[in-house]
């Protein structure tokens, strides 16, 4: 029994899934404010689905999108050429969890 326990919370805290809520949020927050040029209340209600297992905070000058969620954190980065969109820049454990959304 200690086995299996041990075996499947190994298995979740390492899935790649785990990744997913704050690359998702990154990418979704970067490219509905700065390529779609949208306000940050219509983008909170686009990703309004993203945002209950991430929290995003936005940095304006450098054009990017940090999110944190299931321990993990994304950054989304404005491309060069606006034309292409957003890109994850990276992706790498988070050991500081966002209490809110900071924009």
């Amino acid at each position: 029994m200690k086995r299996l326990l041990l075996l499947s919370i190994l298995l979740i805290t390492s899935c790649k899934y785990n990744e997913a809520p704050s690359m998702g949020l990154a990418k979704e927050m970067c490219s509905c404010l700065f390529v779609a040029e949208q306000s940050i209340s219509f983008c909170k209600e686009v990703t309004k689905e993203s945002r209950t297992l991430a929290k995003f905070k936005v940095n304006w000058t450098d054009k990017t999108v940090e999110a944190r969620g299931l321990g993990k954190k994304a950054v989304g980065i404005l491309n060069d050429n606006p034309r292409f969109g957003c890109q994850i820049h990276e992706v790498s454990d988070s050991e500081v969890k966002f209490k809110k959304d900071h924009y």
